[in-house]
């Protein structure tokens, strides 16, 4: 009985580090939509942000009109 208490726990570390490792290779930031709008900025909430959908939100720079632009700050 101890056995299998103790095969069940190893394989559920193994189990977590793996899962765990995976994350820590892809490169996660925190990004927040900031909007300028005639000098006023507004942000709204953070969103963990990782991979390919991270380099786009980082590059990403909307201009609407001559006075409103947007962004995401990544941290």
């Amino acid at each position: 009985m101890k056995k299998s208490i103790l095969k069940v726990l190893t394989l559920t570390f193994l189990i977590c580090l793996a899962v765990t490792s995976c994350e820590i290779l892809e490169d996660c930031k925190t990004c927040e939509p900031v909007t300028n709008n005639n000098g006023t900025i507004t942000t709204g909430p953070g969103i963990l942000t990782c991979g390919d959908d991270l380099e786009r939100k980082e590059s990403e720079n909307v201009t609407v009109g001559n006075n409103t632009s947007s962004y995401y700050n990544c941290y």
